[in-house]
């Protein structure tokens, strides 16, 4: 019994000796931090009230220049005891997902991933800046946007800028951008870390929020055209190879094409109206040209169909049309409400042994808008 009394003695009197010890470790093994929030809590950015997007502007492009929250070097005032890291993280919220697209944006040569927003096919890139103990830090883009830097026995101010810019990341459904975009939050640890973690929301939350930006989608009316050809008799056909001697004239129209603005606050976007217009003319299928000759279609299926015949398009000066290319609408200008009217001619063109019967083709016509 001696022995083993000796023996917890012992135990206890480490321990003792041990806790000592530990109260004699530096300072900073007790540090903290005492953060809290100044006003506001809530911050705006400022976009265009209306962006308008050409129908075929590519993915990728940017719809506004950048918008940003006002440079502020004190969401958070800490008051530290010993070696303790403080800093800001923002993080994605509201109408923007944790997720970002395949798309980024560049901003001063750091690149700014791209999330989806609530209308389709428009995205927001979003990064910033961080302001910490009187440090400017970045840029840096989401989702790291964050930093921490300690200061022994002081206050500390730690702040930051939210930088925002729209971009097309799809097929664009008219609509209107608006919500909340992001958090920021305290950051506080006894070691430097990274995002996300160790968020102190005891000290207040920090809200990003954006000005609404009406989203239209910029189209030209191109109806549909029917050219009535007529009878024609093999006495109209000179032989194989060959139009006919009667030609039909029609007009393929663009009506009602939008004036739009320029975006003028940033030199790379393409937003706000219709650069160029292209268009081109082909088949419902690829099978239906006929092998052996320039841009020449054949006549649809059907029973009581003719043979021996199908139909070539001429532009205005004459020249056969071609077909599966795309051409430049030329004339249009995207500054100013207009129409457009280009003049074209089709023929019959003999292919063969010609048969009686209805000789009907049909083409499609696609816009290409940019």
């Amino acid at each position: 019994m001696r022995v083993m009394e000796r023996a917890v003695r012992a135990w206890i009197r480490c321990v003792l000796c041990w806790v000592g010890v530990l109260a004699m470790a530096p300072g900073h093994v007790w540090a903290t931090a005492s953060c809290h929030s100044n006003p506001p809590s809530a911050y705006t950015l400022n976009f265009p009230a209306m962006v308008a997007v050409a129908r075929d502007l590519p993915n990728g492009s940017p719809l506004t220049g950048w918008a940003g929250s006002p440079y502020t070097t004190n969401y958070w005032t800490c008051n530290q005891s010993g070696d303790w890291y403080t800093g800001t993280d923002f993080e994605a919220a509201g109408i923007i997902p944790s997720t970002p697209t395949s798309y980024s944006r560049s901003y001063n040569g750091v690149s700014f991933p791209v999330y989806a927003t609530n209308v389709p096919g428009v995205g927001m890139a979003l990064g910033g800046v961080i302001y910490n103990n009187g440090r400017v830090l970045g840029p840096f883009g989401f989702p790291q946007l964050g930093y921490q830097w300690n200061k022994n026995g002081t206050a500390v101010n730690n702040g930051g800028h939210l930088i925002g810019s729209l971009v097309k990341i799809g097929n664009v459904t008219p609509g209107t951008v608006n919500g909340q975009l992001a958090q920021a939050f305290s950051w506080e640890s006894a070691v430097k870390t990274q995002p996300p973690g160790n968020l102190d929301l005891s000290a207040g939350v920090i809200n990003f929020g954006m000005t609404p930006v009406v989203i239209t989608v910029l189209t030209c009316q191109t109806p549909d055209v029917d050219v009535d050809m007529g009878t024609q008799t093999p006495a109209d056909f000179p032989g194989v190879g060959a139009p006919s001697s009667k030609s039909r004239s029609f007009n393929l129209t663009f009506i009602n094409c939008p004036a739009g603005v320029a975006d003028s606050t940033d030199p790379a976007s393409l937003s706000g109206l219709i650069h160029n217009v292209q268009y081109r003319i082909d088949p419902i299928s690829p099978d239906r040209l006929v092998s052996g000759y320039s841009n020449v279609v054949a006549l649809d299926n059907g029973p009581s169909q003719a043979s021996g015949v199908g139909i070539q398009l001429y532009d205005s000066t004459g020249a056969i049309f071609p077909l599966a290319t795309y051409l430049p609408l030329n004339g249009f200008d995207g500054t100013k409400a207009n129409s457009y009217s280009l003049s074209m001619r089709a023929n019959y063109f003999r292919t063969g042994a010609i048969s009686p019967g209805t000789a009907n083709a049909t083409l499609l016509m696609t816009v290409l808008y940019q």
